[in-house]
């Protein structure tokens, strides 16, 4: 009332509205210049207001299909009835059909013509329209009826047009948790809830105003999306993941659309800039910036696969115990099947047509869902190392520093709890004392200038030379003992004193993480007390046929080793089983890694195999999986189950099996598995053989990798006997 005295004498013109949502300013300039001086309602706010503020029984004018309202008292001034803006059609239209045609007047003639005058007329005769006017008519309706309560799902259900009065709610992108609820009710179509009340539904349990919002926004967009049956929808709707959604969707657009959207994402394809785009068709960036976002636009306002998107992420990572890998959404989702190998396009869907809030966070080389950003995750880093400098002169306790720190992860990303306070205490020294482990300092001085030489240096560096670059980037005198240690300490060794980081290891991940699980199953073969030195390592996998990269040796044999497997290290590059590895873990693990196979309906790479255990299991640490009935390999890095991945099923094994051993003694010589196929044939891989050769008592496979007879073995060891008992 106070902004409306200051402005009144001037003449201007007041929109009033209640709500979380209304039209722009400028769309209601045409409507308002015709009533200076005076206050025009929306309907919300008309149904708002008091009695004592009178208002206009009839719509003076629409905007965008809302009807508004003339204010006649309470506002300082009188003002009558106004008079209909237009005259009334010439069918004597009723209610909000009437409404709808003063401001489609090119309606009156559809409408008439099959008998829509009033809001009975539509029920009886509106699927006789086309589906724009359809979605069109039911858009007015519900907003005249539902009026300011458009957050109420009953009063949206209780107003929806038969088309969506009757569809099975099952047909809806419901949440998890609403589907649930849906069903425990026997609630089957959205007619169903129009039955109801707010009240009654927030009664339900696990059922709350955050799900009474969701429901609401979920049947508005069914509305706005209008009828359904086209062919096209149907078949992008039932697209069985969420790549061939897309790619079903991109199928509809126009062929430069198409490709430039999918280089823009980089769908199996490197993402390219505007720029680069735009050289390619010889137009600018600017023009392709325009292009791009019609297309996404029209996807997100005709698709539903991006709100299902949406509607998934949130409910993967809904009250998490450990952070999520994107291969792990695979593992707890079929329909989020190929993601990982597709990072760049989830990227894009998840910023430009999926309003989840949820980002990809690559933290040490690891890419996880989350409602982080990657920034925001770099800032509590970076403020979780600011806060524990600060507590060393409080003298905060190892469980203060924990506590203080988690609490910097919002609510909706506890998960990371762990994983942050792991990171940041990287630079906690703490001091036992009678009562608790407490603060002494934090930091790394050279340590964190030695890091940074490290990481910026293409190649790996003798600790001299690190203590060159670290004096200058330091600007003071650093002593070189001290920069060797902190060499040590941050890097890995690649040589006689040289040092560097994982980026300078020469093979690729996948193919280090390779030789790293081969070299693994050998010391994981041998006796617990066996020791082994990297340099050996490497000769039995050369001795096993298998192709190291160029200038990988045995000082990153040994970095690869301590990123991967789950061994014992004595230092020196020289190896062990672990000692101290809890069997009723190990067994846990196994059996946790068999059921993920099982749901995988697939043979995984150990790389996805330990991801998926990432996000099953929260097991993050190094660990080595074991070839044990019915877990067998097809090759270096691919694991599968026995009989369901092998074509030789297990009734047909032991007859395989032997088979294998008539050869061998025909023979009288092992088979190297480099000579598998060829002697023995390739309906089994040459890996899964050896495999199963380990179920028969009759065969053994050596630590190089030959196939033989156990009775070989034998006569050898009986003869070394004999000999030793006639010397």
């Amino acid at each position: 009332m106070r902004a409306w005295e200051q402005q009144r004498e001037e003449r201007k013109t007041a929109v009033l509205h209640v709500g979380f949502e209304r039209r722009v300013a400028k769309s209601f300039e045409q409507l308002a210049s015709q009533f200076p001086g005076r206050v025009l309602l929306t309907p919300s706010a008309k149904g708002a207001l008091p009695s004592s503020f009178a208002t206009s029984k009839g719509a003076v004018g629409n905007v965008e299909s809302e009807p508004i309202f003339l204010a006649l008292e309470g506002w300082g001034y009188a003002e009558r009835e106004p008079s209909p803006p237009c005259a009334a059609p010439a069918v004597n239209m009723a209610g909000w059909v009437r409404l709808f045609v003063l401001d489609h007047p090119q309606q009156v003639g559809p409408l008439a013509s099959i008998g829509i005058i009033d809001d009975d007329t539509y029920l009886d005769f509106e699927n006789s329209l086309e589906p724009e006017l359809r979605t069109q008519l039911a858009i007015c309706r519900s907003a005249y009826l539902v009026g300011d309560q458009g957050d109420d799902p009953t009063m949206l259900a209780r107003a929806a047009p038969p088309w969506l009065s009757s569809l099975v709610l099952s047909e809806l992108d419901l949440t998890v948790r609403i589907g649930n609820v849906i069903r425990d009710r026997s609630l089957s179509r959205v007619s169903d809830i129009g039955a109801l009340t707010v009240a009654e539904m927030l009664r339900f349990p696990n059922f709350g105003r955050t799900s009474i919002h969701q429901l609401a926004d979920i049947l508005r967009r069914a509305l706005l999306d209008g009828p359904r049956g086209g062919e096209d929808e149907v078949s992008r709707s039932s697209a069985g993941n969420l790549l061939e959604a897309v790619r079903l969707s991109l199928a509809t657009c126009a062929d430069r659309e198409r490709d430039i959207l999918v280089r823009r994402m980089g769908l199996g394809c490197p993402n390219e800039t505007l720029a680069e785009i735009g050289e390619s068709y010889g137009i600018t960036r600017e023009r392709i910036r325009q292009i791009e976002a019609k297309v996404v636009d029209r996807l997100i306002r005709r698709e539903v696969w991006d709100d299902l998107l949406a509607a998934k992420l949130h409910v993967l990572l809904a009250d998490r115990e450990f952070p999520l890998p994107l291969i792990g959404a695979e593992a707890l989702d079929p329909w989020f099947s190929g993601v990982a190998a597709h990072r760049d396009a989830v990227r894009y869907l998840i910023a430009n047509m999926c309003n989840a809030a949820v980002s990809l966070v690559e933290i040490d080389g690891v890419e996880y869902l989350s409602f982080l950003s990657q920034d925001s995750w770099h800032e509590i880093v970076a403020t979780a190392r600011r806060l524990l400098a600060s507590g060393v002169d409080q003298r905060w306790t190892e469980q203060d520093c924990q506590h203080h720190v988690k609490l910097l992860i919002p609510d909706d990303a506890r998960e990371f709890g762990a994983l942050l306070w792991e990171i940041s205490a990287k630079w906690c020294h703490f001091a036992d004392d009678a009562e608790a482990r407490t603060l002494i300092s934090y930091g790394r001085g050279v340590d964190q200038v030695v890091e940074a030489v490290l990481l910026e240096s293409d190649t790996p560096l003798h600790y001299s030379d690190i203590t060159i670059q670290a004096t200058a980037r330091a600007g003071r005198d650093l002593d070189e003992r001290r920069v060797h240690n902190a060499a040590a300490e941050v890097g890995y060794l690649f040589g006689p004193g040289t040092y560097g980081m994982l980026k300078h290891v020469t093979a690729s991940r996948a193919i280090w993480e390779a030789l790293a699980d081969e070299a693994a199953e050998i010391v994981m073969e041998a006796t617990v007390d066996r020791q082994w030195h990297a340099s050996e390592l490497i000769d039995l996998l050369i001795g096993r046929g298998v192709t190291l990269p160029d200038h990988f040796d045995k000082y990153q044999m040994d970095i690869a080793l301590k990123q991967v497997a789950q061994l014992h290290s004595l230092g020196r590059m020289v190896w062990t089983k672990c000692e101290a590895a809890n069997e009723n873990v190990r067994v846990d693990i196994r059996q946790a890694v068999i059921a993920i196979m099982q749901n995988a309906g697939e043979p995984l790479s150990s790389t996805e195999l330990r991801q998926r255990l990432v996000a099953v299991r929260g097991i993050n640490q190094g660990m080595q999986f074991q070839v044990i009935d019915p877990l067998i390999k097809l090759s270096s890095q691919v694991w599968a189950l026995n009989d369901r991945d092998l074509s030789i099923k297990r009734p047909d094994q032991p007859a395989f099996l032997d088979s294998i051993v008539t050869q061998l003694r025909s023979r009288q010589r092992p088979v190297h598995i480099s000579e598998c196929a060829e002697i023995l044939g390739d309906i089994v891989p040459a890996r899964a053989v050896f495999c199963l050769a380990g179920l028969d008592p009759r065969l053994q496979v050596t630590q190089d990798r030959f196939l033989t007879l156990v009775e070989w073995k034998s006569a050898v060891q009986d003869g070394k006997r004999q000999a030793n008992a006639a010397a």
